[in-house]
């Protein structure tokens, strides 16, 4: 659901709660809201606009930050300071505005202080309580509604790429097995050229097999963009100039299947590889829950490449299902040089 009819459904659900409180104060309390010489609607106005406060507060970052993601004490925290928020805004449109205006306290003044403290918190953390359950239980809905959006979205994305790659293999056993058949053959008299049949068959069997799943191992996709690079050295012999450096330490990491090796692709199919001059880098920056992956390349303006690869918004709108918003894609094309910076979080 975008973010326009969110805001909308939010609108009307709280134009028909206040509606229902209205009709309630003049029912049951025979208060005219609407009177022309009654304070009565500056009151109401000053105390609708400070549930708004908290209400907006909880739904835009109180629940889904804290509540959802099961931080309890934190929102707890947030708690408390929502009922300061409705009391201080409270008090500063009803016992400083409004009583500058109407001449009239919404509270009792001849009371004891410790009285009026303890009456007006017991007021906030009611009001307060009250907004947050119907703000969480809205959030909740619309959240939840949000989460089945995007896993009919991932189930659609991931039939779609069964179905490319479907398309895309001639029996694959068949494949595997005449490789496989090359390779022992040439394993003697040209290892080389084995190890590269070999190469090739792990290649193939990644892209067959692992793209069936959404996520894999780290070490699986390193040694898929190994391989991957080594070809292209391969092609290139001593004229390739990328730089692929991996810092840290790869354990049982996971990570999305074949993210990483769309940048890799780019620099290899859009950049410029074979020049001295020119390097092309590509670092990997492991940490304990972290992963960066930053790829620098000069574009290369004289090659036209039919094969795109996934590109990079079905990358982005992939990882705002998996991640939401946590992680970070930025691209920069400055000077004919290109750089592409990606963190995820595992």
């Amino acid at each position: 659901m975008n973010m326009r009819k969110e805001l909308l459904y939010n609108g009307i659900i709280i134009a028909i709660i206040l509606i229902v409180d209205v009709l309630g104060d003049y029912i049951i309390s025979n208060k005219n809201v609407f009177a022309t010489q009654s304070p009565f609607l500056l009151f109401k106005t000053a105390f609708t606009i400070s549930l708004l406060s908290v209400y907006v507060v909880n739904y835009q970052y109180s629940a889904p930050r804290f509540l959802f993601k099961k931080k309890y004490w934190l929102y707890a925290i947030a708690f408390l300071g929502m009922i300061l928020l409705f009391a201080v805004i409270r008090f500063v449109l009803e016992e400083v505005i409004l009583y500058q205006i109407t001449g009239m306290h919404n509270y009792y003044f001849d009371v004891p202080v410790s009285d009026l403290i303890t009456n007006y918190l017991l007021d906030s953390f009611y009001y307060t309580l009250r907004v947050c359950l119907v703000s969480t239980a809205i959030c909740l809905f619309f959240r939840l509604n949000e989460h089945k959006e995007q896993i009919h979205y991932l189930e659609i994305a991931h039939e779609k790429a069964k179905l490319a790659a479907l398309k895309s293999q001639i029996s694959p056993h068949f494949l595997f097995n005449t490789l496989n058949n090359f390779y022992e053959e040439l394993f003697d008299e040209k290892p080389e050229t084995a190890n590269d049949i070999l190469k090739l068959s792990e290649l193939l069997r990644y892209v067959t097999y692992e793209t069936n799943n959404d996520i894999t191992f780290l070490s699986k996709e390193i040694t898929f963009i190994e391989d991957y690079l080594y070809f292209f050295k391969r092609r290139y012999e001593d004229n390739f100039h990328v730089l692929l450096q991996i810092e840290g330490m790869v354990h049982l990491q996971k990570i999305p299947t074949l993210v990483l090796i769309h940048f890799v692709e780019n620099v290899c199919k859009h950049g410029i590889i074979n020049d001295s001059k020119r390097p092309a880098s590509i670092w990997l920056d492991i940490k304990e829950d972290s992963l960066v992956l930053t790829t620098k390349n000069y574009i290369n303006t004289s090659e036209q490449h039919t094969e795109t690869g996934i590109g990079t918004e079905n990358i982005r709108q992939r990882l705002e299902v998996l991640y939401k918003d946590n992680f970070i894609l930025e691209h920069t094309n400055k000077d004919n040089q290109f750089e592409a910076y990606l963190q995820l979080k595992f």
